[in-house]
């Protein structure tokens, strides 16, 4: 009987959660209520409140339950510890960025939430997303201490990276509609990679030589 009660509340507090995740995402925490929770769980406010005293523990259970599927795999893993060659490392940290926007289109949204309206949350934030984020910028150190990519500061290496290819995919939807999965996925790591390996190597004093060729020659 005990380990029959468990499994229901177990399925309930599913239910809610992933229902409180879809809304959160879709309207932001103010903006929803625990009554449209609880309809789109197919449950009462009654239930709701039994298993979540106060709608903030809702969304921090959204957040949690989307955040613990963030995995950073073992070969990805691996590649970072090593230091190994940007062109083939950063393809894998791309791969694994995409991956997650289309496994997981809530998280993102939950995550713009949660940086405006939910402060509280920002901690569970860097309590799961932190030690990923911590291993990127260890390669980066290491690969400018290498001098395998120039001088630039890790952290802002290891934001580049991932904001230009999460910027993008929401610009992309944004102005044309099309969605992560209406792109090849291959030639778009690689035009990343890229885009973002020729911007580390961009040398003003190449562009200034270049204009003033430019100058001459007219």
């Amino acid at each position: 009987m005990f380990g029959q009660k468990s499994a229901e509340k177990s399925i309930t507090e599913v239910r809610l959660v992933e229902a409180a995740a879809q809304l959160f995402a879709r309207h932001g925490f103010k903006a929803t209520t625990t009554r449209e929770i609880a309809q789109l769980a197919n449950l009462n406010e009654i239930t709701l409140f039994r298993y979540f005293p106060r709608k903030p523990d809702l969304f921090l259970a959204a957040m949690e339950s989307h955040l613990s599927r963030v995995k950073l795999g073992r070969d990805l893993q691996l590649s970072l510890a090593d230091g190994g060659d940007p062109q083939v490392v950063l393809p894998q940290v791309v791969m694994f960025v995409l991956n997650v926007l289309a496994t997981q289109p809530e998280l993102q949204h939950l995550l713009h939430v949660a940086g405006f309206e939910m402060p509280e949350s920002h901690k569970m934030i860097q309590d799961h997303l932190g030690p990923i984020f911590d291993l990127l910028v260890a390669y980066f150190k290491r690969s400018v201490e290498m001098q395998i990519i120039p001088n630039v500061d890790p952290t802002l290496a290891a934001l580049g990276l991932v904001g230009i290819v999460i910027a993008h995919q929401t610009l992309r939807e944004f102005f044309t509609g099309d969605r992560i999965s209406n792109f090849d996925p291959e030639q778009a790591i690689a035009a990343y990679v890229d885009f973002y390996l020729d911007g580390l190597r961009f040398d003003p004093d190449r562009r200034l030589k270049t204009h003033e060729s430019c100058a001459l020659n007219y």
